[in-house]
């Protein structure tokens, strides 16, 4: 995850809900120099997040008792419901236990983050403008997010308790099992803030490709007019220099006392290829470090989206075909969008920054072929050579890449599971006769 001025809104909210144990250590002038665990954010992490699952497995075992169930009428609801409930439990606990292990990597891409940022902020001006930016979007993802996951709990409790006030009559408790459900409704803030976290992280690197591409358009406008660039985003070329030299020791792990600026009045096209490949290097790393940092969490919540998917279109579906309760049936209808509107909120960063990081290939080529001086040329060619490469690609454990293939892999696994479930639902409004039965049984027993 990635911990800055820019986007603490986000930090500090993830660390409300248990995802991010971490304390900020400032420097005298306010900037951010490490990051820690403290013993009490992770135990009341976990705390949270097992208290949270405790009550509401705890709630499920109350309606399946119950004379007269709320969710749990049928053998196929049953199951449904349950993996349904499992699926929020396990990506919720595993994003607590990321935020607790995952420590080393976030510290490791912070720290590209920020040297990406220093060398960047040399060719590119508007980086300043867009770290200004990164609060208003954080604010504006958390207000989105919150505003729709709370409307549609919310929509949610209130058709439950309508359908538990038909029932009372038969069952006094039926008020009870619905509370029963509000630890699960909680948790799906700690789900849904480890969806924003992630597309945060996601974004972040994005804007680092972008900003990349960007300084490649700024600083080659015409490769084979140019044999030497001039950079123009500051005041002054020994600034420019001593600048550049700082960040490129900073990155290597160098540290300097004190530092002796030479008179450099340009920048060579060389050198400016040079740091514009370790700037795409370092980032690839840094979304292998975003895999590693969620890779537990990503699996069990890509498992939640697609299980989700698929119950709520069940139970949509039976609903229209069965009762058809307009409410129940748009209540539904609305998860369904919920849900897909999370796994955008995955897919969808790792595609822009798939997209941002390819890009970069498209500009190099260009570049290569209006160049005409010898060493830059090798420079280009030996940075193409490392994008062609480059396969670092966000992943879930290894097990899955995460881009807009996943879309279609998911369709036709929803589209299957719906198939199975409507036939155990016909399995479960038909019961077999005892006619039925003993004549399946006479057929079993002569194949036998």
């Amino acid at each position: 995850m990635e911990i800055s001025e820019s986007t603490q809104a986000v930090f500090f909210v993830s660390r409300i809900f248990g995802l991010a144990p971490y304390v900020v250590k400032r420097t005298s002038k306010g900037q951010i120099v490490d990051y820690k665990r403290n013993l009490l954010l992770v135990i009341y992490s976990l705390s949270v997040v097992f208290c949270l699952a405790g009550l509401t497995f705890k709630g499920i075992f109350l309606d399946i008792n119950s004379k007269k169930p709320i969710r749990m009428k049928t053998a196929t609801s049953r199951v449904v419901t349950t993996l349904d409930v499992s699926v929020v439990v396990s990506a919720c606990i595993c994003g607590v236990f990321c935020g607790i292990y995952g420590l080393p990597f976030v510290r490791e891409l912070n720290q590209r983050l920020n040297e990406a940022d220093d060398m960047l902020s040399i060719y590119v001006a508007a980086g300043k403008q867009d770290d200004r930016g990164k609060p208003r979007k954080g604010l504006a993802m958390l207000t989105l997010v919150g505003f729709f996951i709370t409307g549609a709990l919310a929509l949610d409790i209130w058709v439950w308790y309508r359908i538990a006030h038909k029932m009372k009559k038969e069952n006094q408790d039926s008020d009870a099992n619905v509370l029963g459900y509000c630890p699960f409704y909680a948790l799906y803030y700690i789900l849904m803030m480890f969806h924003v976290l992630f597309a945060q992280s996601a974004l972040g690197i994005s804007n680092r490709f972008r900003r990349l591409n960007v300084a490649l358009y700024q600083v080659f406008p015409e490769f084979n007019k140019t044999p030497i660039i001039e950079i123009t985003s500051v005041s002054s070329t020994n600034n420019v220099s001593e600048k550049l030299d700082n960040a490129v020791e900073k990155i290597r792990g160098i540290t300097t006392v004190s530092h002796v600026v030479h008179p450099q009045p340009l920048l060579t096209p060389d050198r400016v290829i040079e740091n514009m490949a370790y700037i795409h290097a370092s980032l690839s790393t840094g979304v292998i470090l975003v895999s590693n940092t969620f890779g537990v969490a990503l699996l069990a919540v890509l498992g939640s989206c697609l299980l989700h998917l698929v119950a709520t279109s069940y139970f949509l579906m039976v609903e229209l075909v069965g009762d058809k309760d307009a409410v129940f049936s748009w209540i539904q209808a609305l998860w369904l969008f919920i849900h897909i509107f999370r796994f955008l909120l995955t897919v969808e960063p790792c595609h822009i920054t798939n997209v941002e990081s390819r890009r970069t290939m498209a500009i190099v080529c260009n570049l290569m072929r209006t160049c005409q001086e010898s060493v830059a040329k090798e420079r280009l060619e030996s940075f193409w050579r490392q994008l062609v490469g480059n396969n670092s690609m966000f992943t879930a454990c290894g097990l899955c890449s995460i881009d807009r293939h996943i879309i279609t892999s998911y369709c036709g696994a929803i589209a299957t599971y719906l198939v199975i479930l409507i036939q155990f639902k016909e399995a479960d409004d038909k019961p077999m006769s005892k006619a039925g039965r003993r004549a399946f049984l006479k057929s079993f027993n002569n194949t036998s």
